[in-house]
């Protein structure tokens, strides 16, 4: 059985997929457009290796931060793992809500408008939080990030002089590269990483709850995560 768990970014999607992979005895699969690269750990927030609680995770750190990466791509990755682990519960985890689409239904690049079918059998499950709550942890997040050690991960990119398409649309990262221009304030950088943060937050909410029909959603804030896995799982 494929779960898929989604939500904006910070409402705790990395924690509930490595209790329902226990619980199921899964494995989990990347759907975040920009952990699948080596070089962005802690402005992604990347689950780290103790984290995983022993849980095999895929299609994390599978590209250079100069390789280009897509959908496109994703998808037949992604698809090549639910083909070869299909006798096994599957958990699919991230933000990145097109990623989704397209590994999951008949989705043609060509035709993105087109109503799309199913291709798998598979459970969405859906985080969400009070917005003023939820806000509140992505600002708290971000100053986390900076204190481990963000800026110096983003400036050795930017001292290597990478200049790839996810750089430019990383938040986090681009912020920091502006800061390190001379364009902006160290201060005024880190508040548009928070802004920015907020802002994407709001777009996943609304894209998930748009594009997908089907998705079950809890409310962080009444419902425990123990609560979410014994229901899903019942």
């Amino acid at each position: 059985m494929i779960y898929v768990v989604v939500g904006p970014t910070g409402v705790g999607k990395t924690k509930l997929s490595v209790m329902l992979a226990k619980k199921l005895k899964a494995i989990v699969i990347n759907a975040d457009s920009m952990q699948v690269y080596k070089e962005l750990n802690v402005g992604t927030a990347k689950i780290k290796e103790e984290e995983k609680e022993g849980v095999p995770h895929y299609l994390f750190d599978i590209k250079n931060i100069n390789e280009e990466y897509n959908a496109f791509l994703y998808q037949a990755d992604g698809r090549r793992l639910l083909d070869k682990y299909k006798d096994r519960n599957i958990i699919i985890v991230g933000g990145t809500g097109l990623y989704i689409k397209a590994l999951l239904y008949d989705y043609k690049f060509e035709n993105a408008g087109d109503i799309n079918k199913p291709l798998y059998n598979f459970k969405i499950i859906g985080l969400r939080r009070d917005r003023n709550k939820l806000y509140d942890i992505i600002n708290k997040r971000v100053d986390m990030m900076i204190e481990d050690g963000l800026i110096d991960e983003a400036k050795e990119l930017y001292d290597n002089k990478i200049d790839s398409r996810a750089l430019k649309t990383a938040i986090g990262y681009k912020e920091l590269f502006m800061y390190f221009d001379g364009n902006i304030s160290l201060e005024d950088a880190i508040d548009k990483i928070k802004q920015n943060s907020r802002h994407y937050a709001k777009r996943q909410y609304t894209f998930f709850n748009n594009q997908f029909d089907n998705i079950t959603w809890y409310d962080v804030d009444k419902v425990s995560f123990d609560e979410i896995v014994s229901k899903v799982t019942m």
